[in-house]
C-alpha cells in the first residue's frame, strides 16, 4: 500500500501501476513503525480487482491500535 488518499470523494484511477480502472475502494493499514517510535498509516485507492488482492502486510507491527480496513469510495 502507499500513502495516497481520495479524501475529496473523487475516486480517480486505481493506485496500482499500469491500472487505469477507476478506484472504488480505499485500503488502510495502520501499524507501528519498525523503530517503535510511532504509527504509520498506509492508504491506497484501488479498483475492485486490486482491492481483492490486498491483505495485511505489516502484522509484525501490529499493536493495540492496529488497523486493516477496506472501505468503499462514496460515489457522491
Amino acid at each position: 500500500m502507499s500513502d495516497e488518499s481520495t479524501a475529496a470523494g473523487s475516486p480517480g484511477e486505481c493506485h496500482r501501476r499500469g491500472c487505469d480502472d477507476p478506484a472504488q475502494f480505499v485500503v488502510l493499514e495502520r501499524y507501528q513503525e519498525e523503530t517503535g517510535k510511532g504509527a504509520v498509516e498506509a492508504e491506497a485507492a484501488l479498483c475492485p480487482t486490486h482491492t481483492d488482492e490486498e491483505s495485511p502486510a505489516n502484522l509484525d507491527g501490529a499493536y493495540d491500535d492496529y488497523v486493516f480496513r477496506v472501505e468503499p469510495i462514496s460515489g457522491e
